[in-house]
């Protein structure tokens, strides 16, 4: 086999190398580079595999979303559910970022860092602060500690879970938000599970309560949801819907009506302690009452409580003015007249009052003679409402309906203080 060797003209003019020599160098470059480019290879090959951790000499390495988190980062910080933005778990994961940032080129091999040394320097260590182990949980019954809104639900979920776990409480369909309650008459406790603050206001089952306080016989109405009690020197009627308990003819205002929880009567434990002669603290934010009874026997009757003259002319002009109001507003326009006879400024008897005639006639009724008229029942109780002392206000002493009033001065003059159906009342 003949070989020929053939000149190359080059266009470097600097190129004058013999061809052998220029071939011998080229060869002994390729030796050269070859062995120091495969570890670099063998790096580049090991980037996506997890086996084998790469550590940075002079940056930072932020962990991407693919890698795993430490299994106890994850049991105390939680996972991040599917709906949460993206942008959470990037938060979580910068937070577990690896800063390890190293001033100089290691030396030696550099080996990963054990579990513990990630997690000193990546954990926020309020994180994982816990109450240490045999500390004492709060009293959340302390008196001292200042109400909220999560320390009274922390309380609630309390009380009812013991009366529960006791298999004392007695369930009724209260209405959602309803509250146990904690009753003790006369330093024990009694109605367990069966007493409930409903709306800010606390209620008891109308018969098991009152047998706690004597012997009655009950009377039950299912058509129109009235019971009534009588026991020695007592009468009760309560009757669902109404604003008020008839006791020894007497009437209480309840402020709140009275319910049917399964077929049980409910009524404000404050009025029910009135109709049985008991006096009752409640603790606001608590959810506990106490009751020191008294005698029940020693509860007047109204012929014994009443003022006749005042019950007779409070009736008549509550009736006349208010006829077809609201209760509360039959209730205002005797509170008006009850608050004239204490000020100095008119007579200081209800009639004195109704017949007034020092500045001009007060109540229209009065001068149309409608003053003289039978009064409604609801004007009745309304007067006797206002003759137990319960008040809207004390400071009302004028109203007027501006829709029929030939003058507007009392609201152009007098202070304001509340609108109650057609009436505007003021001081």
């Amino acid at each position: 086999m003949k070989f020929t060797i053939r000149h190359i003209h080059r266009n470097s003019a600097t190129d004058r190398t013999p061809l052998l020599p220029r071939m011998a160098a080229i060869l002994l470059s390729a030796l050269v580079v070859i062995p120091a480019a495969i570890p670099a290879v063998a790096a580049l090959s090991s980037v996506g595999s997890q086996d084998t951790p790469l550590l940075p000499s002079h940056e930072t390495v932020t962990v991407q979303p693919e890698v795993e988190l430490p299994a106890t980062i994850l049991g105390e910080r939680g996972i991040l559910s599917p709906a949460e933005p993206e942008s959470m778990a990037e938060e979580l994961i910068s937070t577990f970022s690896l800063n390890r940032n190293t001033p100089e080129e290691p030396t030696g091999t550099v080996e990963p860092p054990a579990t513990s040394d990630v997690l000193e320097n990546v954990t926020d260590k309020n994180i994982f602060e816990t109450t240490p182990e045999g500390t004492p949980e709060p009293d959340i019954f302390d008196p001292t500690l200042p109400l909220t809104q999560e320390l009274i639900a922390q309380r609630i979920e309390t009380k009812m879970d013991k009366q529960v776990r006791s298999g004392s409480r007695i369930y009724y369909p209260y209405p959602t938000g309803a509250m146990a309650v904690d009753l003790y008459k006369d330093g024990k406790q009694i109605l367990k599970g069966q007493v409930a603050d409903i709306g800010g206001t606390v209620y008891v089952p109308v018969q098991r309560f009152a047998d706690l306080f004597g012997k009655f016989k009950t009377v039950y109405t299912e058509a129109t949801e009235q019971v009534v009690m009588t026991g020695t020197n007592l009468s009760i009627t309560v009757k669902v819907g109404d604003p008020y308990i008839t006791v020894n003819e007497r009437i209480f205002y309840t402020g709140k009506k009275v319910i049917s929880l399964g077929g049980w009567i409910f009524v404000p434990l404050t009025s029910m302690c009135k109709a049985v002669n008991a006096k009752v603290t409640i603790r606001s934010g608590y959810y506990d009452a106490f009751i020191t009874s008294g005698d029940p026997t020693a509860v007047k009757w109204a012929s014994a409580y009443y003022n006749a003259t005042d019950l007779y002319w409070l009736s008549r002009i509550i009736s006349a003015e208010a006829k077809g109001e609201p209760f509360a507003g039959q209730i205002a326009v005797g509170n008006v007249v009850l608050n004239r006879v204490r000020s100095s400024q008119f007579p200081n008897t209800v009639k004195g009052v109704i017949f007034d005639t020092k500045y001009g006639t007060q109540f229209s009724p009065v001068a149309s003679g409608t003053i003289y008229n039978t009064p409604t029942a609801s004007a009745v109780r309304a007067a006797k409402v206002c003759l137990e002392g319960y008040s809207l206000s004390t400071k009302m002493i004028y109203f007027y309906n501006p829709a029929i009033a030939t003058s507007s001065w009392i609201g152009r003059t007098r202070p304001y203080i509340m609108t109650i159906g057609n009436h505007k009342f003021y001081g």
